[in-house]
């Protein structure tokens, strides 16, 4: 199954700015350059995990490291704390979360 990026990319937008509430305003500009750029990871670990370049292993690794930059980027362009940008960043993932999944064929996003 082959993912959107663009669909992908909307979605965690559209999730984050809901989870960010009245923060959104503060944090949009850099938050949906860095959503955007994290879909386009996703789609790239899937990808390259089913042509056999990354193990399960390896892919959550690459994952976990394109989430915390997202996190570190976001919290640095902005007064958010880390904490609430995590927060922002795992409810924006947790929608895509089973189409990102049955995509890679195992457990990418927990």
């Amino acid at each position: 199954m082959a993912l959107d990026v663009g669909d992908i990319g909307t979605k965690i937008v559209a999730q984050a700015a809901q989870a960010a509430g009245d923060g959104w305003k503060a944090m949009a500009t850099a938050a949906t350059v860095e959503l955007r750029g994290l879909a386009q990871r996703i789609v790239l670990i899937v990808e390259a995990y089913a042509d056999g370049e990354l193990s399960q292993a390896r892919a959550k690794q690459h994952l976990r490291t394109a989430r915390f930059h997202v996190i570190a980027t976001i919290a640095m362009m902005t007064v958010m704390t880390d904490a609430v940008i995590e927060k922002i960043v795992n409810g924006a993932l947790a929608i895509v979360k089973d189409s990102v999944n049955k995509a890679a064929g195992f457990a990418l996003l927990l």
